[in-house]
């Protein structure tokens, strides 16, 4: 099978996984099962619960198993508040002051905490999702029947695992130095900002183990050449094994595509950007991550040598700007909505969101030569980045 027959046509699979997904996922949905106030079981409790494509809601909520959350939801517990959600055996204990997103993708569960501690207690993950994964939104942990906390810290990257039961895959980024100028002088809105270059490990963590996901050190190459050989033979190595998570394979090609790019050689980057774009569209479609594979993508379209290719990557940057500024506007209603409840750490959790939505409206517009309004997403991007 190629490549091509394995993957949708991209213009169709942009627009399903970034217009239609909250529609299909409405059908997939969430419970309260739990709930207490000062360690006590209650009968209501006061939260605030974000849907997707919704307007934000804080107060009362009565315990009501029947009630359903769709896909996307995001909740949040004040203090001296815990609750319990359900989908399909597998459960979500939310520690009071936490934010907790939850969100099914086409073969698993999603569960974002973006500030404060949640505990995951799962059961027959395989046979009931397909896969589960959890993590603060920069470092995931993959798990199957398990119990395994998740915490994030406030204003930072870093989050920490703690496994009670069972054993958790943690993927961990790890920065990519390479010792050699990049041939390709033009960087992402001529800003003089060269690639933040990133690869990832896998660390397991077993019962009684904690892990605390943050800084690590780089890995460095002496040229692109040494460092693109590097990849494609683990690359080579990972497919030949089968023993890999979807995310993996998608950083994995993200990177070669990338090297490819740095290097000047933008027709060799295509097909290794093409399998980023599948291997994300099968781990995380409604994650920001993916748009960022197509863009990488559209970016060596846009500068290849075929006019076929040129005239895809031009039409792939405008899909991506008609897309991304729904999406803008979503962010924006839903970071303003944490300013007024005076919830900064949520707020600052948005912002980054926020920054990478408008450098990608910038990037995009910079691949289509249109620079005032490329510089006017930068602009914006540096400004949300200025609060954090």
């Amino acid at each position: 099978m190629t490549l091509q027959q394995l993957i949708r046509p991209l213009f169709k699979f942009l627009l399903f996984n970034f217009v239609t997904f909250f529609t299909l996922s409405a059908n997939a949905q969430f419970q309260i099962v739990g709930m207490q106030f000062n360690g006590n079981s209650a009968d209501a409790v006061n939260l605030t619960i974000i849907a997707p494509n919704g307007t934000p809601f804080t107060g009362i909520v009565p315990y009501d198993q029947s009630k359903p959350y769709n896909s996307g939801t995001t909740f949040k517990t004040p203090a001296n508040t815990s609750i319990a959600i359900l989908y399909k055996g597998q459960t979500q204990i939310m520690d009071p002051n936490s934010v907790l997103k939850v969100s099914i993708v086409k073969n698993g569960v999603v569960a974002q905490t973006l500030t404060g501690r949640v505990k995951h207690v799962l059961k027959d993950v395989k046979s009931k999702l397909g896969f589960y994964k959890a993590g603060n939104g920069y470092t995931w942990a993959h798990a199957e029947g398990t119990e395994f906390y998740v915490e994030a810290f406030q204003k930072s990257k870093k989050a920490k695992f703690t496994t009670e039961e069972g054993t958790i895959a943690i993927i961990q980024e790890v920065p990519i130095s390479i010792n050699e100028a990049a041939k390709n002088e033009k960087t992402r809105g001529n800003r003089g900002e060269g690639r933040e270059l990133t690869t990832t490990k896998k660390i397991y963590s077993s019962a009684g183990e904690e892990y605390i996901a943050g800084n690590v050190d780089s890995i460095s190459y002496r040229t692109y050449e040494e460092a693109l050989q590097a990849f494609e033979q683990e690359i080579n190595q990972k497919e030949g094994q089968g023993n890999f998570f979807m995310e993996e394979m998608a950083d994995d090609f993200t990177l070669l595509g990338e090297l490819y790019l740095d290097n000047g050689q933008y027709d060799q980057a295509i097909e290794p950007l093409r399998k980023a774009v599948y291997y994300n569209s099968e781990a995380n479609p409604e994650d920001l991550m993916f748009l960022e594979s197509y863009l990488y993508l559209a970016e060596a379209l846009r500068y290849s040598s075929n006019e076929e290719d040129f005239n895809e990557g031009v039409n792939f940057a405008q899909k991506i700007i008609q897309t991304l500024t729904e999406v803008l506007d979503e962010y924006t209603e839903e970071y303003n909505y944490a300013l007024e409840l005076e919830d900064y750490d949520y707020a600052w959790d948005l912002c980054y969101e926020l920054v990478d939505i408008n450098e990608y409206l910038g990037w995009s517009y910079d691949l289509l030569d249109q620079t005032s309004q490329a510089d006017h997403y930068y602009q914006a991007s540096d400004d949300y980045h200025s609060h954090l």
